[in-house]
């Protein structure tokens, strides 16, 4: 009886232990292909959410506006105009003609030339009632680098104006000097100021031309009222 029943228990445990190894292994693993690799790789980039990519964006915006921050734009630096004073202006000159001498040496900008003044007043017509050729006397020209000013002046000063035989200014020397520290708001100033002198001129002789013609018209009237006064008693004596 031992002998069975121990026989018996021996085959129960050996079933079993065939049941929980039938039931509990697991399948056998298939390693995936790469095909199939690929495809869970895109599967999982298709399903990454899409507040992860606008984080990315929020973090590289401040990162852009620091880069540009500390970018450090210099501004260019204008070129200084410089000024050259023209002592002498010779005749047939006038602002066109000299501004076609003194460009091929650089970039030229305002030029302004003094008008001959005779009795205070710009002669434009002649006696004829022509119109009057213009003479200036001193002239300013506004070069748009200080440096091709100077440059101009050393080369051009004490030299012929034109070398032609033909030419009106054939052995006419420039007379000209670098004007350093002056600019052309201060040319506008003095011309400006020589022109408010020559209108309060102007006026004060035009005062004392009143005064002395009202001084003549009182004087006449007074010796006319005195003539007129003289011959009634020269007849009041006659009758008498």
């Amino acid at each position: 009886m031992r002998f069975g029943k121990k026989r018996n228990s021996k085959s129960l445990n050996n079933s079993s232990a065939w049941e929980e190894s039938t039931v509990e292994d697991p399948e056998p693993e298939v390693e995936p292909t790469v095909d199939e690799e690929e495809q869970e790789s895109a599967a999982d980039s298709d399903e990454q959410p899409e507040s992860d990519a606008n984080d990315d964006d929020d973090q590289e915006e401040p990162a852009a506006t620091k880069r540009s921050k500390l970018k450090l734009v210099t501004p260019l630096q204008k070129k200084k105009p410089g000024i050259v004073y023209i002592s002498s202006i010779p005749k047939h000159m006038n602002v066109t003609i000299l501004r076609e001498l003194l460009e091929p040496y650089g970039d030229v900008g305002r030029i302004y030339l003094q008008p001959e003044r005779k009795d205070g007043a710009v002669k434009k017509r002649t006696a004829k009632g022509k119109r009057a050729m213009i003479r200036y006397t001193e002239g300013w020209v506004e070069f748009k680098r200080k440096r091709v000013a100077k440059a101009v002046v050393e080369h051009l000063n004490t030299r012929p104006i034109s070398t032609k035989k033909k030419s009106v200014f054939c052995d006419i020397l420039w007379s000209m000097k670098y004007l350093a520290r002056f600019k052309w708001i201060h040319l506008s100033e003095r011309l400006s100021y020589e022109r408010a002198v020559f209108k309060q001129k102007l006026r004060t002789e035009i005062a004392q031309a009143r005064k002395e013609a009202t001084f003549f018209q009182d004087n006449l009237d007074r010796s006319e009222v005195a003539r007129k006064k003289a011959k009634r008693e020269q007849k009041a004596n006659k009758v008498a």
